[in-house]
């Protein structure tokens, strides 16, 4: 699995809204497997995690995550400060009760 990592600094609530109104169309991106946007309203800033089933997913991607981005942010007159990818090397949850 790989993970892109976009970083924002912008009003979080437009943020929001912002990556709100492309979640439809992310869902129906190929190679696409969940995603998770956090925001930090007291430092006016956000972040976004896609995780991909593959590297060629993510790659493959790229353009129309980018345009999917400038959609999120440009209403919110926020910026994107970064944007890295990863390989998910580990994950972790927790032990079943009474494990």
């Amino acid at each position: 699995m790989f993970a892109r990592v976009s970083r924002y600094s912008g009003d979080a609530e437009r943020l929001r809204a912002g990556f709100e109104a492309v979640t439809e169309e992310l869902e129906k991106v190929d190679g696409f497997a969940e995603a998770f946007f956090l925001t930090d309203a007291e430092h006016s800033r956000a972040m976004s995690i896609t995780l991909w089933e593959s590297q060629e997913a993510l790659q493959a991607s790229a353009e129309r995550a980018h345009r999917m981005r400038t959609q999120a942010t440009e209403p919110a007159d926020a910026t994107i400060e970064s944007v890295e990818s990863y390989e998910v090397v580990l994950t972790a949850e927790p032990a079943a009760p009474g494990v």
